[in-house]
């Protein structure tokens, strides 16, 4: 190897960043790779060998503090090798790693996260074998792995085009990743070799009221704990199931509800739901005519609100008016006591065609315009096919009307 730093083997200053590192693996690698440049296979070895290092920002950043032994420091992206736990004379590779999370989905329903809920669930996890303290065996009898020479994993080049090929590296199955192999006769007999034992427990999940659906909830260090490492997080995911009568919008719950004719025009004091506590709500609304499609905001009646449960959104209930059945006439009495008519009488009607209308219902209405438009889309289909049969004969009017020829 040569005495060169990896910056200098990449023609890069320290200062670097890492798109100008890749730039320039790029350039030197096809420059130089053994395909293109026979002479050039060391030198591809060095520049890939400096790249590796350099574009982990980790790997980059323990070089740049101890050199090119800091360099093979493989970050957190790698089981944990056993000389982390031995102690191998480099101080960051003796720092545990950053725990990660351990993802739960937890099923909910809208009223547990109205009112809040404690849930126990019993669980298992992996810990470290109190037996062999999470080694796996004797340390006096641990091999260096001979496929990755004790690394824990193998390098290999994944091409990326023509000529470009990028540097990754492989856990090793041999070893699964530790760099070390013990002989089976002299693996722990209680965990078998694994490292790890499991153990029940019980975990308490606290539901606050208001969270939202998607919301985590993250117990610190109650997940899997692997030797050499800090416990995962156990992270649960509420999951809401859908509820029969409300649909939550923000701190919002949106309802439906349905009013007669009478109630939509003279107002209706009446129990028209239960609340997410049990409670009938009694809904009044004594002021105004209700028209279709409005909605009926009922403030207060919603969730509450994260972090303030005193503070609650509001119940948006969308009112249904039900009209009197088909055939039904309206006497002169009520007729009189509606609001008169603003539209003027027509002064063409004189001669002019006497037609009835028949209400019909939205579904017909739904159902006729859809049938319309897959006949439309039909004969659309058929003028396509002619067109194509016909050949280029016909290819013009595809497209429009053909152009006028000049005679």
């Amino acid at each position: 190897m040569s005495s060169r730093s990896y910056y200098e083997v990449l023609e890069v200053e320290t200062s670097a960043t890492e798109a100008e590192i890749k730039r320039a693996y790029r350039t030197l690698a096809m420059k130089f790779h053994p395909d293109k440049n026979p002479e050039g296979a060391e030198m591809f070895k060095e520049i890939s060998h400096a790249y590796e290092t350099l574009s982990d920002p980790q790997r980059r950043a323990a070089y740049d503090q101890y050199g090119e032994s800091g360099g093979r420091y493989e970050g957190p992206d790698m089981d944990f090798g056993f000389e982390g736990m031995f102690g191998s004379g480099h101080p960051h590779r003796d720092m545990p790693r950053k725990p990660r999370a351990e993802l739960h989905p937890l099923s909910v329903t809208l009223e547990d996260l109205f009112r809040g809920k404690k849930m126990r669930l019993k669980l298992e996890r992996s810990i470290p074998c109190s037996h062999c303290k999470g080694l796996g065996g004797k340390r006096s009898v641990m091999k260096s792995c001979t496929p990755c020479s004790g690394l824990g994993y193998i390098n290999s080049l994944r091409q990326m085009g023509p000529g470009m090929f990028l540097p990754q590296k492989a856990v090793c199955q041999s070893c699964k990743g530790l760099g070390k192999v013990i002989p089976e006769k002299h693996r722990c007999k209680k965990c078998k070799g694994s490292r790890v034992k499991t153990e029940a427990d019980t975990v308490e999940i606290k539901i606050d009221p208001g969270m939202s659906d998607r919301q985590k909830v993250i117990l610190k260090g109650k997940g899997d704990q692997a030797p050499g490492e800090e416990a995962q997080d156990l992270v649960f995911v509420l999951d809401q199931k859908a509820h029969a009568t409300f649909v939550r919008i923000g701190d919002d719950l949106v309802a439906e509800g349905e009013i007669d004719l009478a109630e939509a025009l003279c107002g209706f004091s009446r129990v028209m739901l239960n609340d997410l506590k049990g409670n009938p709500l009694l809904v009044t609304h004594q002021t105004g005519v209700i028209r279709p499609g409005e909605v009926l905001c009922i403030h207060n009646e919603g969730m509450p609100r994260a972090k303030r449960p005193g503070d609650r959104g509001d119940l948006l209930l969308k009112l249904h008016i039900k009209f009197p059945e088909s055939g039904w006439t309206p006497s002169p009495a009520l007729r009189s006591m509606l609001p008169a008519t603003k539209r003027p009488a027509d002064k063409d009607a004189e001669g002019a065609e006497m037609v009835t209308g028949r209400p019909i219902s939205a579904n017909e209405f739904a159902m006729r315009t859809s049938q319309s438009s897959q006949s439309r889309h039909a004969h659309a289909d058929r003028d396509e096919d002619m067109f194509e049969d016909y050949g280029d004969d016909y290819a013009d009017y595809s497209h429009g009307v053909p152009e006028c020829q000049q005679q």
